[in-house]
């Protein structure tokens, strides 16, 4: 995927961010940890509700820091709103993951007896807290009703760091291969509760199955395992329509993927996976965003050694060895800068000429609000390759 090869892509006016923003009803960020990711997602909910339209921000990442970006005292399981002074609406939540799965328990569940057996079943308590492809699940599962509701023009996902958003794209195959459904008969059985001595006598190939499970899951108990395969028959009987269902949406058109990286050597070498695996999965990478880009600012001065910005500090700076540790300070940051913008143009060579790509700079103190969420916003703003601040 490079720029050679898409020379005759690159003809017409080039395109913003926001132009992707505006031409797609989801948009998932990814990318490495602490890449400014969420703050991102938050700024693109913010466009969105800048243009009018009904936006919803999800965080999967349990760092919370989406509600301190939003300026809102906490987040959960249900739609927060954002107070904003724009044209459409905000609302953001935090994926809980214990409390989504207790949501579908109380929503599939035919009793309180029932539900209340489930929610103190070990089994239970196990996959919905630490089994391995849970919190993915939930997350395709919270995306897949927000689309439904109809309640939001904009979904924004922002993902957990970038090996992890994979595992989003991978949830719903794993997690259909563990809930496959000729599993689920052998768990919906009564003779299931009887125990390993009638489960052997009946099939010894479930059996070894069952045995792996216990020992991936630490749950002991096989009755509890078909008590909740039994309470639960009806959120596993649409399985396979609700995965198909969001797997077409986060491929479809209506569904935009962006990369959320910075210059450094690490982020970039991720960001090349990311993009590869996508493109694996048969998703389009709708554009990248480089956050907290350090920009040379000696173009402008002309001629840069040490002597002549010392000379240019002399009135403002009366000591002598004050100056020094400023020139030498500059420079530092210039050669930083410098390397970042070779490291970023090297990335941006592999990819598409026409994909729209935006940067944020490395702004003199951190965003935690709303004011500084419209900083951000406005580079988003910027098309082409003109991003300098």
């Amino acid at each position: 995927m490079t720029r050679a090869s898409q020379s005759g892509a690159a003809s017409g006016a080039a395109r913003s961010i926001a132009d992707v923003v505006a031409a797609h009803g989801v948009v998932v960020c990814a990318g490495s940890g602490g890449v400014g990711k969420t703050t991102t997602a938050a700024a693109i909910g913010l466009l969105g509700a800048a243009t009018g339209r009904r936006t919803i921000v999800l965080t999967i990442d349990p760092a919370k820091r989406l509600a301190d970006a939003l300026g809102i005292a906490e987040l959960g399981n249900e739609p927060t709103p954002v107070v904003v002074d724009e044209k459409g609406s905000l609302a953001a939540m935090m994926l809980d993951q214990k409390g989504a799965w207790d949501a579908l328990v109380e929503h599939y569940t035919e009793s309180e007896e029932a539900r209340d057996r489930i929610l103190a079943n070990s089994f239970y308590q196990h996959l919905s807290g630490t089994f391995a492809g849970s919190q993915e699940y939930m997350a395709i599962e919270q995306l897949a009703q927000l689309n439904a509701s109809g309640d939001y023009d904009l979904i924004v996902v922002d993902t957990p760091p970038t090996h992890h958003a994979l595992d989003f794209l991978d949830a719903p195959a794993r997690l259909g291969n563990f809930l496959d459904r000729s599993v689920l008969k052998w768990f919906v059985r009564p003779y299931m509760s009887a125990g390993w001595s009638g489960l052997q006598l009946v099939n010894r190939t479930a059996g070894a199955l069952l045995r792996r499970l216990e020992d991936a899951t630490g749950v002991a108990a096989l009755a509890e395992v078909s008590d909740f395969f039994n309470a639960m028959s009806k959120l596993f009987e649409g399985w396979d329509d609700r995965v198909q269902r969001v797997e077409k949406l986060l491929r479809s058109r209506r569904s935009a993927f962006l990369l959320v990286a910075t210059s450094e050597e690490h982020v970039l070498s991720e960001g090349e996976y990311f993009c590869s695996k996508v493109e694996e999965h048969s998703i389009a990478l709708r554009g990248v965003i480089f956050n907290r880009v350090q920009y040379e600012s000696a173009a402008e001065l002309g001629r840069v050694d040490e002597q002549r910005l010392e000379g240019l500090l002399q009135r403002a700076v009366a000591s002598a060895p004050v100056r020094r540790r400023l020139v030498r300070n500059f420079l530092r940051y210039e050669t930083q800068a410098r390397g970042d913008q070779l490291r970023i143009e090297s990335f941006r060579d592999q990819l598409p000429a026409s994909l729209p790509v935006a940067s944020i700079p490395n702004f003199e103190e951190d965003l935690h609000d709303l004011g500084g969420l419209r900083r951000v916003m406005q580079r988003l703003l910027v098309a082409g390759d003109d991003s300098a601040p």
